[in-house]
């Protein structure tokens, strides 16, 4: 077990990968001139370089991670482009909102899904009409009417949990990162 005053800057590090994700972001992120290099995206205008959206910082974490882990639960479609939308509006760090959405990649957005769909009966009260969901589209088109209820209901109570959830793990591991780094200075001088 780890005693607090045990805690190094490098132990953080090794029980927290999340915080070993920021030096990754901010050495393979693109930084904001960069960005504002391509012409393929002028026509957003200046609010995509507001400088809020490029910081790493507590803050812009947290709502980065908000965002990312909601729409990373709904069933969609190009979920970074409303994720983006929303890391400028609510001033949240961009490529991490964006980064967020991929929890639901194509090997986790099926079962993430149907439980979304199950739960989303539970809280409706109504008996599951599939036991399974099948990756084809005709299922989809067919199934859809029967499904979207329980699965939009599933889906959004799920992602407004496990965004709140995500919100208070990141803030908790950035203090811990915070105070640990602080008594790494302190034990340096």
């Amino acid at each position: 077990m780890y005693d607090i005053n045990t805690f190094t800057y490098k132990s953080i590090y090794i029980i927290s990968p999340v915080l070993i994700m920021r030096k990754f972001f901010k050495k393979y992120t693109p930084d904001r001139e960069t960005v504002k290099k391509y012409k393929i995206i002028s026509f957003l205008g200046s609010s995509l370089f507001h400088p809020d959206l490029w910081r790493f910082n507590r803050v812009s974490f947290c709502r980065a991670t908000v965002i990312g882990v909601f729409w990373a639960w709904m069933p969609m479609m190009f979920q970074m482009i409303p994720a983006a939308y929303c890391a400028v509006v609510f001033r949240a760090n961009l490529p991490l909102s964006v980064a967020g959405v991929w929890i639901s990649n194509p090997i986790t957005m099926p079962p993430m899904m149907y439980f979304g769909y199950l739960f989303g009966n539970k809280v409706l009260g109504l008996n599951p009409v599939y036991d399974e969901f099948k990756l084809n589209t005709e299922w989809v088109v067919s199934a859809l009417a029967n499904i979207w209820e329980p699965l939009l209901v599933g889906t959004l109570i799920i992602g407004v949990a496990s965004s709140i959830i995500g919100y208070f793990l990141m803030h908790i591991t950035w203090r811990i990162y915070a105070y640990a780094k602080l008594r790494q200075r302190r034990a340096d001088y």
